[in-house]
C-alpha cells in the first residue's frame, strides 16, 4: 500500500440509502484486504454513516465522494461535498430537544485523527484509525496465540 493510493473512490447519490452503500463498501473492501479489525470496522463503518448523512445533508450537488486510503499504519476515509464548509471550533451544542450535533461528537471519540479540508468548491470531512501491528494477522477473538517455540 502507499500513501497515495486510494483503495476505494465512488461517488455517492445524495439519497437516503448513500450512508448504508458507504458502510456496505468499506465491509468489502476491508473483507478483501483486511485492513482494520472487525471491532475497528464497525467503528469506522458508523463514522462513514455521520459523515455522508452530514455531507448529503449540506450538500448542494447530487453527489458525495467517498474515498478510503491506507498506509501501514493508518486507515483513512474521507467524504467530500460541494457544500459551504464550516468551523470546527463552533460545532453545536448536541441536545436531545432536536436533530443533529451528535455526529462529529462521536467521530471525535471513535476516530484516531480527524479533520476538516477545504478543497476548491469541495469540503473534505476526514477520519483516520490507527492500524497497529497491521503486518501481522489478526487473531480470531477468543483464540489464543499459538506458543512461542
Amino acid at each position: 500500500m502507499t500513501d497515495d493510493a486510494a483503495l476505494l473512490a465512488l461517488q455517492l447519490p445524495c439519497r437516503p440509502e448513500a450512508p448504508s452503500a458507504a458502510r456496505k463498501a468499506l465491509a468489502a473492501l476491508n473483507g478483501d484486504l483486511h485492513l482494520i479489525s472487525e471491532a475497528r470496522l464497525g467503528d469506522a463503518q458508523l463514522l462513514v454513516s455521520e459523515l455522508v448523512a452530514n455531507a448529503i445533508r449540506h450538500a448542494v450537488s447530487d453527489a458525495v465522494a467517498l474515498t478510503v486510503s491506507a498506509t501501514e499504519t493508518t486507515f483513512r476515509v474521507e467524504v467530500a461535498n460541494s457544500g459551504p464548509g464550516f468551523d470546527t471550533s463552533t460545532l453545536p451544542e448536541p441536545s436531545t430537544e432536536r436533530a443533529g450535533g451528535w455526529g462529529l461528537r462521536i467521530v471525535d471519540v471513535l476516530a484516531h485523527r480527524w479533520g476538516v479540508t477545504p478543497d476548491g468548491p469541495h469540503m473534505r470531512v476526514w477520519f483516520e484509525i490507527d492500524r497497529p501491528q497491521a503486518s501481522q494477522p489478526l487473531q480470531p477473538s477468543g483464540d489464543a496465540p499459538p506458543p512461542a517455540s
